[in-house]
């Protein structure tokens, strides 16, 4: 569309010029993001509910305070 656009009116191709590479920038980041959300852990919202919420939450805590225990261990030696 912006090439297109940049056709029709060049005397702005330097702005229409910063708008396509935001646009890539962007196009690139959105993804990136979608694909590390389908290589995530979670396999979609229909199987998420406050049941498995409740576990990845719980899971969580526990690699926290396995990490600060195990810190803590290391400054005592």
């Amino acid at each position: 569309m912006l090439c297109f656009i940049e056709k029709l009116f060049p005397d702005l191709k330097s702005e229409i010029s910063n708008l396509k590479s935001g646009s890539e920038s962007i196009s690139r980041q959105l993804c990136a993001w979608a694909d590390s959300l389908q290589n995530s852990e979670i396999r979609g919202h229909r199987y998420l509910n406050e049941k498995c919420r409740k576990e990845t939450r719980a899971q969580k805590e526990r690699d926290e305070f396995l990490q600060l225990l195990r810190a803590s261990m290391k400054k005592k030696d």
